[in-house]
């Protein structure tokens, strides 16, 4: 991941800085990851709220408001495709967008991520700007 200088001028070079601020919930169990996405998404100007793991992130999301919600799959207490079910009918209901990111790279694991209905479906590691043009892309 860029250090923070880069990313702020490789976002602020891109006009991530100047979109609204939409408000995502990240449901992952990896403490570094968790956080490398929160300061990340904050860098690029979006609400943050997060979750350690899939129980807490279906309670945040029925009590709270997102514009879009990025979920692990291999987690304890929910994974997140259970995550995902549990979701749906919100998800559906508000047009929220769901976007897997997991370490799950294989090709029935990524398949079983498009087939669950999810909006999108990135692996880890990922590249930066992959991961906001398809979050950029989500909230339209």
């Amino acid at each position: 991941m860029p250090s923070n200088t880069n990313l702020k001028r490789t976002l602020t070079g891109t006009g991530q800085l100047m979109k609204n601020m939409h408000k995502i919930l990240v449901i992952e169990d990896n403490d570094d990851i968790r956080e490398n996405l929160e300061e990340l998404l904050e860098l690029a100007n979006y609400q943050v709220s997060i979750a350690e793991n899939g129980a807490i992130g279906i309670e945040k999301a029925t009590n709270e408001q997102f514009d879009l919600i990025i979920c692990d799959i291999s987690m304890p207490a929910k994974d997140g495709y259970e995550v995902f079910e549990t979701l749906n009918p919100i998800l559906k209901a508000e047009q929220i967008p769901f976007m897997f990111l997991t370490a799950s790279a294989q090709e029935r694991d990524i398949a079983k991520g498009k087939v669950s209905g999810a909006d999108a479906y990135l692996t880890k590691p990922f590249q930066v700007d992959h991961l906001l043009d398809t979050i950029e892309n989500l909230l339209k």
